[in-house]
């Protein structure tokens, strides 16, 4: 009886496996901030702000954060170990690394701090996610990370909606991040910028409205809303705690098997009411 499906993005309509694509050092002058571009990192500049980055998040268990480590180690450079860390949840993680006060988390949550940077919006307009770093409360740069859509997921979305299921996506990426990839992914409706406590509250801001909702997800993060969707699916590469708050466990890292169950539900339920009729009349 679902009527609405949301989605978690990272790890779930996406392969969850996100790599650095893309490297822009900031140089902040005159009031406004100017950019330099390097997909490799060359000067000392981009050397530094993926070394700084990589040695704040090598703690972190966050996929974004593990892609930017695993590139900084491809590029053989040595991390340094962070003092004070602290981690907001959502917005990202800082502390003192070398003596300066470094954050990296979302580019808005920086910008809180050090002011916008246009080639961050622009990264993130490309449908990529985007990193912020900032040292003593200035732009350093940011880091660009791709995290390619899963082969089914288009497909699946489809074939919910085939069944007369509205499919919503839950990010906590910015909105130009998360309206490239729905497009991409054919949804029509998506929540970017959820904080992860707030998923569950989403979840619930859907079923108020009178929607039977379904949830799907694989991190732990996403525990709640899985717990307070009316059904739930979790994927089963995720995490532990994902697996036990969902009703379902995908065994397949495949959408298509959430289409699967619901067909399948659907299905039994009409035989059980075809049983049921030819056993009454049967009866009479």
């Amino acid at each position: 009886a679902v009527t609405t499906v949301a989605f978690d993005k990272t790890g779930t309509l996406t392969e969850g496996r996100p790599v650095v694509t893309e490297l822009v050092t900031a140089k902040v002058g005159a009031g406004e901030a100017a950019s330099a571009r390097d997909t490799v990192p060359g000067t000392a500049v981009d050397i530094t702000l993926l070394q700084l980055a990589a040695s704040l998040e090598q703690g972190s268990t966050h996929p974004l954060a593990a892609a930017i480590v695993a590139r900084a180690k491809a590029d053989s450079l040595t991390l340094a170990t962070p003092q004070e860390v602290t981690t907001i949840a959502g917005r990202g993680v800082e502390g003192m690394v070398g003596g300066q006060r470094v954050a990296v988390g979302a580019v808005s949550w920086i910008a809180e701090r050090a002011g916008p940077l246009a080639a961050a919006q622009s990264l993130a307009e490309s449908g990529r996610s985007v990193v912020g770093v900032a040292v003593d409360g200035a732009w350093l740069g940011a880091i660009a990370i791709a995290d390619p859509l899963r082969a089914s997921s288009a497909a699946a979305v489809r074939r919910l909606q085939g069944l007369g299921i509205e499919v919503v996506m839950l990010t906590g990426d910015n909105a130009a991040t998360a309206r490239t990839v729905a497009r991409e992914a054919g949804i029509l409706h998506f929540e970017a910028e959820v904080l992860p406590g707030d998923k569950a509250a989403t979840v619930n801001k859907l079923k108020a409205t009178g929607r039977l909702v379904g949830m799907a997800g694989d991190g732990i993060n996403d525990a709640p809303a899985l717990a307070a969707a009316d059904v739930s699916f979790a994927m089963a590469a995720g995490s532990d705690v994902a697996m036990q708050a969902a009703d379902v466990t995908l065994m397949r890292d495949d959408l298509s098997s959430v289409a699967d169950a619901i067909s399948l539900s659907r299905a039994t339920l009409a035989k059980i009411r075809q049983n049921l009729f030819f056993a009454f009349i049967y009866n009479v």
